[in-house]
Formats: C-alpha cells, sequence, structure tokens
C-alpha cells in the first residue's frame, strides 16, 4: 500500500519496489532451469531415430539449439541484472550489444522454425496429394534451415551497432532508430507470432481432424489412396508429432501476445507523467510478462511429454528405463 503525509507526496511500499527483483530472481530462475531441461530434452528426442527421419524434426533440432542460447544468455543476463542487480548489461557495452541482438535473433530464428515445422505438418495432414507431396522433404529442410539463420542475422544484426550503454543504460540509439526497434520488437516478437500461429494451429487442427477419421497409405507411383486400417508405427509418429505441434501453437497466444501489447503500452507512454504507485504496479507487470514471454519455448518438451506417447516412450529410452521399438521392423533395441 501507500501512504500520504500532509504535503501530498506518495510514499510507496518498499515491498512492491521489491516483488520485480525477486520475479526475476525465483520465476527467472524456474523458467531458466525448465528451459534449459526443455531445449535438451527436444534437441536428444528429435535427434533419435524414431523421429529424425520426419522433415519436422530437422526444424526442431535446430530450434532447441537456438533456444538453449535464448535460455543459457539472454535469459540468464536478465536474471543477474534484473534480479540480482548486478549491472553487467548497462555496464558491458559488448554485454548490452550482444544481450540485444541475440534477444531478438534467437527467439526470430526459433519461431520461424517452428512454424516451419507446423507448416510441415499442415501439408501432411492436407487431404490434396499435391499439398501433402511437399511435406517431409528432409533435402528441403538443409536449405530452408541456413536461410532463415543467415536472413534473420542479417535482419537483427543492427543492433549489434546501434544499441549503447553511453547513458549508463543499455538502450538503442535515440531518434529515429529507437522508434524503428521498439516497434519491430513489438510486432514481430509480441503481434505476429500469435496471430500467425492461431492461424496455423487451426488450419492443423482441421485437417487433424479428418486424418484422424483415415489413414493415408502411399500406392505405386505418386498417388495415395485411404485405407481403413489401423495406423503404423510411423504414421503414429506423424500423428503424434502433429498433435504436440498444435498444442504448443496455442501456448503461442498467452506467451507473446501480452508481450507485444506491454512492448507498445511502453513505446507509447514513455513520457507520460505517473504516479509513484501506478509506476510501482507497472514494473511488477511488466516484468511477470516480460518472463512469461519465455513460456512458449520453456514448456514445448513437457507438452510434448503430455500429448505424445511416442514422445514419452522416447524419452524412457534416452533415460535407458524401457527398450525401444525399431520404427522400421518393430522390434525392441537397446543401448
Amino acid at each position: 500500500m501507500n501512504t500520504t503525509n500532509s504535503r501530498n507526496i506518495v510514499y510507496v511500499n518498499p515491498t512492491l519496489i521489491e516483488v520485480p527483483f525477486l520475479l526475476n530472481i525465483y520465476l527467472g530462475i524456474f523458467i531458466f532451469i525448465t528451459g534449459n531441461i526443455s531445449s535438451i530434452g527436444n534437441f536428444l528426442v528429435f535427434s533419435s531415430r524414431t523421429f529424425r527421419a520426419r522433415a519436422c524434426s530437422n526444424y526442431l533440432i535446430v530450434e532447441s539449439m537456438f533456444t538453449f542460447i535464448y535460455f543459457d544468455f539472454v535469459l540468464l543476463t536478465r536474471v543477474i541484472q534484473k534480479g540480482f542487480q548486478l549491472p553487467i548489461i548497462n555496464k558491458y557495452s559488448v554485454i548490452c550489444k550482444v544481450r540485444e541482438w541475440l534477444s531478438e535473433y534467437t527467439h526470430q530464428v526459433a519461431f520461424s522454425l517452428f512454424a516451419l515445422a507446423t507448416i510441415d505438418r499442415f501439408l501432411s495432414t492436407h487431404r490434396s496429394a499435391a499439398y501433402r507431396a511437399w511435406s517431409n522433404r528432409i533435402s528441403l529442410t538443409y536449405k530452408l534451415i541456413p536461410t532463415v539463420i543467415i536472413f534473420w542475422f542479417l535482419w537483427t544484426g543492427h543492433r549489434l551497432i546501434f544499441y549503447t550503454t553511453s547513458t549508463g543504460v543499455c538502450i538503442p540509439m535515440a531518434g529515429n532508430y529507437e522508434i524503428f526497434d521498439a516497434y519491430f520488437e513489438a510486432c514481430m516478437s509480441g503481434v505476429v507470432p500469435p496471430i500467425l500461429f492461431i492461424t496455423l494451429g487451426s488450419l492443423l487442427l482441421r485437417n487433424v481432424r479428418s486424418v484422424s477419421r483415415r489413414r493415408v497409405m502411399p500406392s505405386v507411383g505418386n498417388g495415395l489412396h485411404v485405407a481403413t486400417v489401423n495406423l503404423s508405427l510411423i504414421q503414429q509418429i506423424d500423428a503424434q508429432l502433429s498433435n504436440m505441434i498444435l498444442l504448443q501453437s496455442f501456448v503461442a497466444v498467452p506467451s507473446f501476445l501480452p508481450f507485444g501489447a506491454q512492448n507498445l503500452y511502453s513505446s507509447i507512454t514513455l513520457y507520460w507523467n505517473k504516479a509513484p504507485l501506478y509506476v510501482a504496479y507497472e514494473n511488477i507487470f511488466v516484468e511477470l510478462i516480460r518472463l512469461f514471454s519465455y513460456l512458449f519455448y520453456s514448456t514445448s518438451f513437457y507438452i510434448s511429454c503430455i500429448s505424445s506417447s511416442g514422445f514419452r516412450k522416447q524419452v524412457l529410452y534416452i533415460l535407458k528405463i524401457r527398450r525401444q521399438v525399431d520404427p522400421s521392423t518393430h522390434t525392441t533395441t537397446t543401448h
């Protein structure tokens, strides 16, 4: 609560001022730990023999590598400065530039690769044979993944130049660049991801509901026909991959949309006069929203474990708890 003296000077309860620091320490460390487990777990599972033959797994393998950097540099430096109050970002220009660049670069690469994986699943479950023919192309992933990595490096590399600590705070250079950077981050990190994933998720959901009532098998030549028999193991993996990605797509909405709204709000109200109590509550919500923006990447492994029995079995196999089934021979293998 706040108190007011006879001169109408407002004093804010110190607890409100400490809450943002505590959020970054406790919630930040929790997300850091769970995020690292998620990135490492996804990398190991999608690199396994069971999943690596699927094109979308290639996208998810590289995505997990970039999310690992996202947690171990971007989030970690945030916890150190915002939580433990060690001004490493504001004090060291190199850390400032690299951190701000990686915060945008790793997110955009990971987001784009996940979108490509979703598109691949959408194509693989489409009724049209022409659309399905474009799915699960391993050779195509070898072209698209480097293209995404290089494109976003060139597009976000400006942060390595135009971010500065000359004022004692790590901020973009004042003027038109500051405005451009703020609105670009708000749109590309907060507005575009949920809109895109809602669209792709809805299309994928429609296809999944349709394909769940039938089985698609390749016939002689390029044609495809439908047979009403039990799904093979490989087709079960395809279906489970689609379900995993579908659920993760909708997690993007609560993770990214508040972040975009907060960025736009902060840019618009940057020079407004605000009461101390208002600022205290605003700082709490800002830190909470920014920490929640990491949840999309930190929860993917756990969502996959919940939604896919094949994913869970592969995790148990990696942990040497159970045997693995070879999709090609239906025989079990051990380490």
